[in-house]
């Protein structure tokens, strides 16, 4: 059996146990096999009642597992592309993650989070195969006429970040009972996106089966699902037709995958969509150091709210939430400074000034991430702390990033974001912001100052190029920003001293937040006694040396 063939034998059992996913969800059968691996502690069961839906779930679930794995020995041995073999072993990557994802949600007997990211992981996975099908395929051989239409590729793009979204609140809804109102708006978006890309095609690719087959089957898909959902929704809401109705989604946004990545494509080039230099530049959009503190003080904030043991499930979500969010705020901020960044030498390298993404690029991936980790956030840990992410969004965004050109306050604003993530740990726990979380919020606001001012001492000659007027751009010999770098460092010893007050940690934090505090504010005298940029360098490591040390003290010695 050549290679082809055999991904597209995998794509259709993947089809199928999606199928019989649905099934099991939608005949409430999710619990009817009560263990997992094995069932009722045998390896076939009684074939009765909702035994026979989750059983035969787990049986074609083995079934594309052994697929996959052939599929994968078959792409390491007969395919060139570096590129194709990554992608077909993180395919089954994702089938072994759904299969982790399955045996929880049985265990932990189906809670909401973990049986909407069985849903999506399973949807995602066929999506993979069904691309690896088409591009093992005659068809990927053959010439794009037209393919420089770059308007369509981003609007194909655009409709399959639409309806992976739409994918996303079906799983929500259909696992939580949440009312149709997002559904119904998500729909419309996509049925606007999908007759517009129709009519595009029809007008500029009329000369190309492939894309004019794909899109009149993308076309055919989508009327179907809109007449299945009214049925399902205000006619006859039986278990079938709402299986179909989650099928069809799923055939949907796969037609919509293999489209985009038609409408991408040059003969014989699928490395630069899959290449690692490509997922490296779209990992450096999201700034990974910035991204990473706000999750690890999100993971401190939620550690000292956690009373009477850890809600793992919780904690996780909410920190792939928060990162999902703060990553999408980084993008965002790249795309509306870029032509800022390139004025820059510090940052005039990053993958919108240097063109190795495109701005709608930037801005679609920055929208995704923000808009999938708010939701997230909202149906998986707490309203209170979508709202929170939302806010600190907001303000970077909208506020900060414009004030950065206008008053030298914007730095003051800008800390405002910075200290939300603690806040938001805290309110995923206890889904409330006590006193303790203010603090918290408190000492991350009070720690950006000295820390951001000393890294614009170093690089006031660029923030002055870019038009920023920041402290040290408005004030080159440092006079003003010295006094502020002290008075911040120095009402921030205080500030980490008070959750051992209120009894949120101990003594031994209590002595180590002191020493470093004290650390830290000799680093800002000596920086307003020099004013020179080695000491404002020194300055700047020891911030981004104490606040971890802070942190982790306060994690351990909590009490």
């Amino acid at each position: 059996m050549s290679v082809h063939r055999l991904a597209q034998w995998t794509s259709l059992a993947a089809f199928v146990l999606i199928v019989a996913g649905g099934l099991v969800t939608s005949t409430g059968s999710g619990l009817a096999i009560p263990d997992w691996p094995l069932a009722y502690g045998q390896l076939v069961p009684p074939w009765v009642g909702g035994i026979r839906f989750e059983y035969a779930h787990r049986l074609i679930a083995a079934l594309v597992a052994l697929l996959a794995v052939m599929l994968v020995i078959g792409l390491w041995r007969t395919q060139q592309h570096r590129s194709v073999r990554w992608f077909g072993l993180f395919a089954l990557s994702g089938i072994v993650l759904q299969a982790v994802l399955g045996g929880l949600t049985v265990l932990q007997e189906l809670p909401r989070s973990l049986s909407i990211a069985h849903a999506c992981v399973g949807s995602l996975v066929f999506c993979a195969l069904a691309s690896l099908a088409y591009v093992l395929s005659p068809s990927w051989s053959c010439p794009l006429t037209g393919h420089g239409d770059s308007r369509l590729a981003h609007l194909t793009g655009a409709t399959t970040g639409l309806l992976l979204l739409q994918l996303f609140v079906g799983a929500i809804r259909r696992h939580t009972g949440m009312g149709l109102t997002a559904h119904l708006i998500g729909a419309g978006l996509v049925s606007v996106s999908v007759v517009w890309m129709a009519f595009r095609v029809r007008r500029q690719h009329r000369r190309d089966p492939v894309v004019t087959r794909l899109i009149v089957w993308l076309v055919t898909l989508w009327c179907w699902q809109l007449l299945l959902g009214v049925v399902s929704a205000w006619f006859w809401p039986s278990v079938f037709i709402r299986t179909a109705h989650q099928a069809g989604g799923v055939l949907l946004l796969a037609t919509s995958v293999v489209l985009t990545i038609r409408t991408r494509h040059t003969v014989g080039r699928l490395a630069p969509w899959l290449s690692w230099r490509r997922i490296a530049t779209y990992l450096e959009l999201t700034k990974p150091r910035l991204t990473l503190l706000a999750v690890m003080t999100t993971l401190v904030g939620f550690l000292l709210a956690a009373d009477g043991g850890l809600a793992v499930t919780r904690l996780v979500l909410t920190l792939l939430g928060t990162l999902s969010v703060v990553a999408g705020a980084q993008a965002l901020n790249q795309y509306l400074e870029r032509e800022a960044d390139a004025k820059m030498a510090r940052t005039n390298t990053r993958p919108l000034p240097a063109r190795r993404l495109r701005p709608e690029q930037a801005l679609t991936c920055g929208v995704l991430l923000a808009v999938v980790g708010l939701v997230s956030l909202a149906v998986g840990v707490n309203l209170l702390t979508s709202v929170l992410e939302s806010l600190a969004l907001s303000l970077y965004l909208f506020v900060y990033t414009p004030l950065k050109s206008r008053t030298a306050l914007c730095t003051l604003v800008g800390a405002i974001p910075g200290a939300i993530p603690p806040m938001a740990g805290w309110a995923a726990a206890r889904n409330s912001l006590d006193s303790p979380a203010w603090i918290l919020g408190a000492i991350l606001f009070l720690w950006q100052l000295p820390h951001f001012l000393a890294l614009a001492w170093l690089y006031r000659e660029d923030y002055a190029r870019a038009d920023f007027r920041f402290l040290t751009s408005l004030d080159p010999r440092g006079a003003s920003a010295s006094r502020q770098i002290v008075l911040y460092s120095i009402a921030l010893v205080p500030v980490t001293l008070v959750p051992t007050v209120l009894g949120l940690t101990g003594a031994v934090y209590f002595v180590g937040a002191l020493v470093l505090g004290l650390v830290f504010v000799g680093m800002g005298w000596r920086v307003a006694l020099v004013k020179s940029a080695r000491q404002a360098r020194w300055l700047f490591m020891t911030s981004i040396t104490y606040l971890p040390l802070l942190l982790t003290l306060m994690a351990l010695d909590r009490v």
